[in-house]
């Protein structure tokens, strides 16, 4: 066979660099094996056969299959965790998968003689730490968005009749997994749990793991690169375990009280692996005196429904019982809180009574150290700052935060709102990006279901326009979740409401401003006068709306498909310096007018609904003083003043069952470059980013208190 130059150019640099031009390796495949038949092929194959030495310079890696499916209570499992000091490369030109004269990044090392030409390693020379976001371990990275391989050895002792699972809580954006050189599963989603079952590919004694971490976004990833006001951390961001089970295990499981007069508890153990159908599973929850027990089906799936005297979970009382759950091979013991919660009308039941929501909302970012939250002394700290406002309910923006969180929201009896990070403009017609949501919903729900602490799942922030797409796209999500949480928590999502309010908000600052007696300049009042005749109408017409309430009326679809109305607002903010741009008066005297007029705002909705107005705020920087005095924008006496006006508006609607003030804490965002003042840092938080209380943390402190007649 005549071998052309091109072609044996191809051939040597495959010999030289491993996998480098072979085609991906199928799932479980070795990386070295199918290395040897691509260069095989090229050495024996036919005159002619083209080989692109382009694949020398990387290129797009193939989606492995998807993770299998998620078991929940890792921590109620055997588990050996995998925390700690990974070895990581920086793959900025996405070569890591074939590799530049060298092995592919996920293939083990093999002896070396001294003198293979390999240009990259995994080593302590440079690491990560697990979990922890790469951003703000290494400066280099901070603005980094793109590729990062994880490498970290570890020693199994194989025994016969298990199963062995890869968990992880939280890798941002995508990871591909690899095990001993064999590609095993791709997820995508940063802030939802998955898990690979890596029990043929694991091997006794030392195991090579490597996660390709990809952090790069765009219009059709969920969240999008654009759109969504906060910082995206890179990196494997939560836990990671291997976990150790049976050959069949109790894969997921639910128990809720489904019945308040009665006491009755619902619940189903569903059963994965060979011998999962009619087979026995126990039930007991011994401070309850409960034992029972049933047999799967076919399907692996036990339904249980018994009575229980329970003490119920609630903000005043968060009672958490022990269950346990056994298959004859295994048990598994959670911490499990028993209540109702439902919407009735315009109201919020907990317990079958009436619940203010009392909250605040929070990105999951550490007070105690730069970058992510990812363990149980951060989850303290954010939430014990969220009982000390006197709160008893938390919203956890803009994605399901890490398990830590959700394990001591229960403990401290803070109801959560959980959501998924559809924020704003999402591709709605694009059926990839719908899978990925759907996807989201179903992760988030698998690992969660059983946390008491959880009120709602929501399916979107702001999510816009208003099209029969979008509609269309959010409906699929609340379905999925109603078929997925038989508890029938409440479906959510946060709405951003109509234009069509802006017209009356400026129609009734005219009008303020036309009688304003600070207002003096004649130019302005003769300018004023022409809006309001334009705007408004007659002399009447004007008194009737300086003297009226001022309707926010939501008519968003999605209220329909819904449980609860979430609204965003920002009266006294964002308002105020859109609308000054067209009025003939400067910013400072239309934020005066605009926090006057608050008093008259109503907020109801098309739906008779409830409505949490899980948005509202202003900036501040800590200790910062104006050089035009106090009170002024960024001041803390400005966002104290905001505060104090936007509850008392608050307070006047019915339609009102709670708020969630945004926000905790100052949060990252690289949309927020003002010097000197946010310095990437979104301000809005009530404290500083390291815990500093701001004057309006104390507003709302007390506010709660009187609300809770503490």
């Amino acid at each position: 066979m005549k071998i052309t130059g091109h072609c044996l150019l191809t051939a040597l640099l495959a010999l030289a660099s491993g996998p480098l031009l072979a085609a991906q390796p199928t799932p479980g495949e070795d990386a070295a094996a199918a290395q040897k038949a691509r260069v095989a092929s090229m050495l024996t194959g036919e005159e002619g056969e083209k080989h692109d030495v382009s694949e020398l310079f990387g290129g797009l890696v193939q989606d492995l299959p998807s993770p299998d499916p998620l078991m929940t209570n890792v921590d109620g499992r055997a588990h050996q965790t995998l925390n700690g000091a990974w070895n990581v490369v920086v793959d900025e030109h996405s070569m890591g998968a074939k590799g530049l004269f060298g092995t592919a990044y996920y293939t083990p090392p093999e002896p070396q003689t001294g003198m293979e030409l390999v240009e990259f390693s995994f080593d302590p020379r440079r690491q990560l730490e697990v979990p922890g976001d790469w951003n703000t371990q290494d400066e280099r990275l901070y603005r980094y968005r793109d590729i990062v391989w994880y490498q970290r050895d570890f020693d199994l002792q194989k025994a016969a009749g298990k199963r062995y699972y890869l968990h992880f809580d939280g890798v941002n954006y995508k990871a591909h997994v690899y095990l001993n050189g064999k590609p095993l599963a791709t997820h995508r989603g940063g802030y939802t749990a998955f898990n690979v079952d890596v029990t043929d590919a694991a091997k006794d004694g030392s195991n090579y793991l490597v996660v390709r971490v990809d952090a790069y976004l765009d219009d059709s990833t969920i969240p999008t690169k654009r759109t969504s006001d906060f910082f995206k951390y890179g990196g494997i961001i939560r836990d990671v375990d291997l976990v150790t089970v049976p050959a069949t295990y109790a894969r997921q499981y639910q128990f809720y009280l489904a019945d308040l007069a009665s006491g009755r508890v619902d619940g189903w153990v569903q059963l994965d692996g060979p011998q999962a159908a009619n087979r026995e599973i126990k039930v007991d929850i011994d401070e309850a005196g409960v034992h029972t027990s049933a047999r799967t089906d076919a399907n692996g799936r036990a339904t249980f429904s018994f009575t229980a005297k329970l003490d119920l979970w609630s903000p005043e009382h968060p009672r958490l019982y022990d269950v346990a759950v056994s298959d004859g091979d295994e048990q598994v013991v959670d911490r499990i809180g028993f209540r109702t919660i439902a919407i009735e009308g315009k109201q919020i039941l907990l317990n079958g009574k009436p619940v203010y929501l009392r909250g605040v909302a929070l990105h999951d970012e550490s007070i105690l150290k730069p970058g992510m939250a990812n363990d149980r002394a951060d989850a303290e700290a954010s939430l014990g700052l969220a009982r000390e406002l006197n709160a008893n309910y938390v919203r956890l923006a803009h994605y399901p935060h890490n398990e830590h969180t959700l394990r001591v929201a229960d403990e401290l009896g803070l109801m959560v709102w959980s959501e998924i990070p559809i924020v704003s403009l999402i591709d709605w017609a694009n059926p990839d990006t719908l899978q990925q949501a759907l996807g989201m919903v179903r992760d988030n729900i698998d690992r969660d279901r059983n946390r008491a602490s959880i009120v709602f799942w929501s399916v979107s922030n702001e999510s816009m326009p208003q099209s029969p797409e979008r509609l269309a796209f959010l409906t699929q999500l609340a379905e999925q979740a109603r078929s997925l949480d038989e508890s029938a928590r409440p479906i959510a999502s946060a709405l951003v409401g109509d234009p069509a309010e802006f017209k009356e908000i400026l129609k009734r600052l005219v009008a303020e401003l036309l009688f304003d007696p600070q207002v003096t300049d004649p130019k302005v009042k003769q300018q004023l006068a022409g809006m309001a005749k334009k705007m408004i109408g007659d002399d009447d017409a004007v008194q009737k709306v300086l003297h009226g309430e001022l309707e926010v009326m939501l008519r968003d679809p999605l209220g329909e498909v819904v449980d609860l109305i979430g609204y965003n607002e920002y009266f006294g903010w964002y308002y105020s310096a859109g609308l000054s741009r067209v009025l003939p008066v400067d910013e400072a005297t239309t934020r005066r007018t605009m926090l006057n007029i608050m008093k008259d705002v109503r907020f109801r909705n098309a739906f008779g609904k409830p409505i949490v107005i899980s948005e509202f705020g202003a900036g501040a920087k800590k200790g910062f003083v104006s050089e035009h005095g106090p009170g002024a924008i960024w001041s803390e006496e400005y966002q104290a003043k905001v505060y104090e006006k936007q509850l008392d508006m608050l307070g006047r609607s019915d339609f009102v069952q709670g708020i969630s003030p945004w926000v905790l804490k100052d949060f990252r965002s690289a949309m927020r470059p003002l010097n000197g003042i946010q310095e990437l840092y979104n301000r809005k938080g009530l404290v500083s980013e390291t815990g500093e209380r701001k004057q309006a943390f104390f507003v709302l402190r007390d506010f709660y208190a009187q609300k809770s007649g503490k």
